[in-house]
């Protein structure tokens, strides 16, 4: 199997779940619409072409190792919004065209936003051809758009310096990728690796595909702790609409050692 890692590191991220009311919460595992997402951005393909996002999520399995050591931030958030009725027959397509209507249709939309800070994560992307990774890879390197750890607000802290390894894995891709993680990250300074170490020798949860059906999806490996699967609906179905599927995925926790 054919991977494409790189390393996704940011004073805050926040990864969408369940949103019901003025609650915005945030999940500490990557959604795979979130990663989905970033690789969007990458290659410049807009929220609005739901095919071209379906096409760009087709053979790939996602898998992540992510630091449980982040910290939970919680933001009280206000915003100014013109009811439904106000912007009808206007244009809408920016944040000014949205405020460009009398004051007194401006209502003040309140909630609360949850973050996680100095977050750190390993991403692997697996698919069976190896072609089609390096055009992800290249264009991560290169991104179209400007990319985020979920939310606009939550830029990276380091390039994503993603690259390809061969292995059979999760757990053999990671092996693989640390061998040349550690000299590369020590260019971004010791803030860098001191931040990423956390993710690989701290509290750390590991996530990835299960795929549905026998070999359809990104196998623990040797990883320790217990695997189980859990269901996520996090599958993007239609970008445009923000309608999503559910799926199986894996899940192994493993606490620091002493």
């Amino acid at each position: 199997m054919n991977w494409l890692l790189f390393e996704l590191a940011a004073p805050l991220a926040s990864f969408g779940g369940v949103a019901p009311g003025t609650i915005r919460d945030t999940e500490l595992l990557p959604t795979r619409s979130a990663v989905l997402g970033l690789l969007a951005a990458a290659c410049g393909i807009e929220r609005d072409d739901v095919d071209g996002q379906r096409r760009l999520g087709d053979g790939l399995l996602i898998a992540a190792r992510v630091n449980a050591d982040a910290a939970l931030l919680r933001d009280f958030h206000s915003a100014q919004a013109p009811p439904e009725a106000a912007l009808r027959g206007r244009p809408r397509r920016t944040r000014r065209d949205e405020l460009a209507v009398a004051k007194d249709d401006l209502n003040a939309v309140l909630s609360d936003r949850y973050y996680y800070t100095t977050y750190a994560a390993t991403v692997g992307i697996a698919c069976e051809d190896g072609g089609r990774l390096a055009t992800l890879e290249a264009a991560l390197r290169r991104p179209r758009f400007v990319l985020y750890a979920g939310r606009k607000s939550c830029p990276l802290a380091w390039p994503l310096d993603p690259h390809q390894v061969e292995a059979d894995d999760w757990a053999q891709a990671l092996q693989l990728h640390e061998d040349r993680a550690i000299p590369r990250l020590a260019e971004f300074g010791r803030f860098g690796v001191d931040r990423w170490l956390r993710s690989r020798g701290g509290n750390y949860t590991h996530v990835g595909d299960a795929g549905e059906g026998e070999g359809k999806g990104v196998l623990p490996g040797e990883l320790g702790g217990i695997a189980h699967v859990v269901v996520r609906r996090d599958v993007p179905v239609d970008t445009r609409r923000r309608l999503f599927k559910e799926r199986p995925q894996w899940r192994i926790g493993r606490e620091s050692k002493p």
